[in-house]
């Protein structure tokens, strides 16, 4: 049977801070050494890790050099991001990797002119560069040279009119009705179905994007014209069949549109189709201030929403230099496991209404419920609650919200225990869990997987242990992880996830110190209305960040924590001003489900909805 283990695997090491100037780091000399004038700068991430500008020209060799070299072993590519500074300035595209062996971080960054915005894709050493690269094409318009499908991924495909997140893009979009009409009936098709569909039904589109007729007498999804004598049924027998799941919300999670082009019941090919979602909030932080990017967060994963509150908050103190109070730390810790397990808690929910227990659905659901009372309690909402200030919290916990949450923390585990019996040795959810949608390490890796996910491949890589913050080395927790990647796997690794969240929980309650729950600097958080009333420097305080907002001194970060789903990552520009330059959200989902493909692919098509269950993602972080 399959097991998890919370025994840490040797290959795990934290990360410890850089000594010394930047350019002394190990990685930084050994590119210098290789490379000579193709790195062109070296700086200083806000939280203390080496940035490296290249010559864009040597984009693909720099990062093969860094990947490949047993001493540098960069063998996790975290995230690839466009920024833009400015009308006329280059794009820049940052590449995040982390290596597993080493325990290091490093960024590596290039400036692409305008007039040649185009670099090597990396697609070939990450698998993961796959759906980033075209991201970053998508809002950009940085070209891939090499890539095997470079086309829009969050817009339409068909949309001519610009690259959202370029400072030339107005915030309110573009749309040309011209674009839309006088096409050629072969266009018509491109502008109705997708590439890949057509591409599966025997078509061919040229780069032009004019649709070819099935070559050899076929007519589309391996069928044959008719011979004389012959009756339709004869020719669709043994034809690859076509289908649609989705994009209604039940099975598939989310507004998620899967293309799935059968042999029988058996999968042979799944293309996801992703942005009918697509909010622009990437676009629309541009506008606000830093405060007031805040709600934006929690609409990401609206299942974990503090999480995302926490994290973009951290990302922003980073980039201050402010250190919160002690006591924020770890009521942010509280919060920040509570809603981690009210994210495997839906998960675990649904995913076993998906398959077919619904007894379970009702156990878990009503866990939430009192995981949301707390949320209500404390901030007045119960899904999107936008808790999270910079330098702070909206407010202290109000009175009698730890004894609550310590009732929540003694009597849970007694329901989980009741689902495990109803769950793990149960024969239907074994057979229709294990040894489907397999997955290993090394290729778990190469697609950028974190979370559950990727611990379920037996890699014990967690942001809270590789890269603590809000003080998690304090904390005594593991790391589960399971020993076969699948379906299976990623339910035990969930379900002993929770189990260390409570401990975690537990332990945070215990140390939670009296003092103040926000900084005592009345140039980030707002003064209390008794002082404001009382004092006119700190009324002007008070006003000033309230028709201004907090100013943030220029600099550049790329921060993670680890949310229910994986590393989310926040790559943040500030020039100084109050609202940001560039906020970027590195959702996990939209990793994670770019592996969907490779999982299905030979599997009965009953069998996709259980897989694509176990990565656990929500749209509302896919299509950002």
């Amino acid at each position: 049977m399959t097991t998890v283990t919370t025994a840490a695997p040797p290959r795990m090491v934290s990360a410890a801070p850089l000594d010394g100037d930047a350019a002394n780091h190990p990685s930084v000399r050994a590119l210098r050494d290789r490379f000579g004038d193709g790195v062109r700068r070296v700086e200083r991430d806000a939280v203390g890790y080496p940035v490296v500008w290249i010559d864009p020209r040597l984009n693909a060799e720099v990062l093969r050099f860094l990947r490949e070299t047993p001493d540098q072993a960069y063998d996790f590519l975290a995230d690839i991001m466009g920024a833009h500074a400015g009308i006329g300035a280059p794009i820049q595209v940052w590449y995040q990797l982390w290596s597993m062996v080493h325990g290091r971080q490093l960024r590596v960054a290039c400036e692409v002119p305008l007039d040649d915005l185009e670099l090597d894709t990396v697609t070939d050493q990450w698998l993961t560069a796959d759906w980033l690269e075209r991201e970053t094409w998508d809002m950009y318009g940085v070209g891939f040279r090499g890539h095997p499908d470079l086309r829009r991924i969050l817009m339409p495909e068909n949309y001519e009119e610009g690259f959202p997140l370029r400072k030339d893009f107005p915030l309110r979009g573009r749309f040309s009705r011209s674009a839309q009409v006088s096409r050629a009936l072969s266009r018509d098709l491109v502008d109705i179905y997708a590439v890949e569909e057509l591409e599966m039904a025997g078509y061919a589109v040229t780069e032009e994007g004019d649709v070819r007729p099935p070559a050899d007498g076929a007519t589309g999804a391996g069928i044959r014209e008719l011979e004389l004598g012959e009756t339709p049924e004869d020719a669709l027998e043994g034809a690859p069949i076509l289908i649609n799941m989705g994009p209604q919300h039940p099975a598939t999670h989310g507004v998620l549109r899967l293309v799935l082009q059968l042999d029988g019941e058996r999968v042979i090919r799944c293309v996801p189709h992703i942005g009918y979602l697509h909010t622009g909030f990437e676009k629309t932080c541009e506008y606000r201030e830093w405060n007031q990017c805040v709600p934006y967060t929690d609409r990401m994963d609206y299942l974990a929403p503090m999480l995302y509150n926490i994290g973009y908050a951290g990302a922003v103190e980073a980039l201050l230099g402010v250190e919160i109070t002690e006591r924020c730390r770890v009521v942010r810790v509280i919060l920040g496991e509570l809603n981690r397990i009210l994210g495997h808690l839906l998960w675990l929910g649904t995913t076993a209404i998906d398959i077919g227990a619904f007894s379970v659905f009702l156990y878990t659901f009503q866990e939430r419920e009192r995981i949301y009372n707390l949320h209500e309690a404390y901030t007045g909402g119960r899904i999107t609650t936008s808790v999270t200030r910079v330098g702070g919290m909206m407010a202290d916990l109000p009175v009698g919200w730890t004894a609550a949450a310590r009732d929540f923390a003694a009597t849970f585990p007694a329901t989980l225990d009741e689902v495990e019996r109803l769950l793990s040795r149960n024969a239907i959810w074994q057979g229709r869990t294990m040894d489907i949608g397999l997955l290993e390490a090394e290729k778990a890796i190469s697609y950028g997987i974190t979370g559950p996910t990727l611990r379920a491949s037996g890699v014990a890589y967690d942001v809270r242990k590789a890269r603590p913050y809000l003080g998690y080395e304090e904390y005594d927790f593991d790391v589960p992880v399971g020993t076969t990647g699948d379906v299976y796997d990623r339910y035990l690794v969930r379900v002993e996830e929770m189990k260390q969240s409570l401990r975690i929980i537990e332990q945070a309650l215990d140390r939670l110190p009296g003092g103040p729950i926000n900084i005592d600097d009345y140039r980030i958080v707002l003064p209390p209305k008794g002082e404001a009333m009382g004092s006119i420097d700190t009324m002007i305080s008070h006003f000033k960040l309230v028709m201004e907002g907090v100013r943030v001194p220029a600099g550049e970060t790329w921060y993670s924590i680890e949310s229910s789903k994986g590393e989310l990552g926040f790559g943040i520009v500030s020039d100084g001003g109050t609202k940001p330059v560039r906020c970027r959200f590195r959702g996990p989902s939209f990793i994670n489900i770019a592996s969907l493909p490779e999982l299905v692919k030979g599997e009965l098509v009953a069998d996709v909805v259980a897989i694509n269950a176990s990565l656990d993602v929500v749209l509302g972080e896919i299509d950002r």
